[in-house]
């Protein structure tokens, strides 16, 4: 049996697509190390706190401004409310002289007249 030795070129396209694999497991391991570098960075970006902020317009900070100077409203005692709400059933509220009353005195409310 005789046996011919391999040409150059035979060799060459073997040795070249040696090369070529080699270099193509090098990319996907350059790559696979690449996506665990990003996994791992967003886990840690994940328990970094969140510097979140927000612009408030000057309407904003006037309403703000002007909440925090006007007096806590006044707490109505329970038994004044169940009174209250027994005059409204019966009517009391719709007279006359008692809507005048009111009227007078919201007039008098300086809350109620700067507005």
């Amino acid at each position: 049996m005789e046996i011919n030795p391999t040409s150059g070129n035979g060799a060459n396209r073997i040795d070249q697509a040696a090369v070529e694999g080699q270099r193509v497991q090098r990319q996907a391991a350059e790559e696979a190390q690449a996506r665990q570098q990003q996994a791992e960075a967003a886990a840690e970006a994940d328990n970094e706190p969140r510097n979140d902020s927000a612009d408030l317009s000057s309407t904003a900070r006037a309403l703000a401004r002007d909440a925090e100077a006007r007096p806590p409203e006044a707490k109505i005692d329970p038994a004044r409310l169940k009174e209250i709400g027994e005059r409204l059933a019966s009517g009391y509220y719709d007279r006359p002289e008692v809507i005048e009353r009111v009227a007078e005195r919201l007039n008098q409310d300086p809350e109620i007249r700067g507005r």
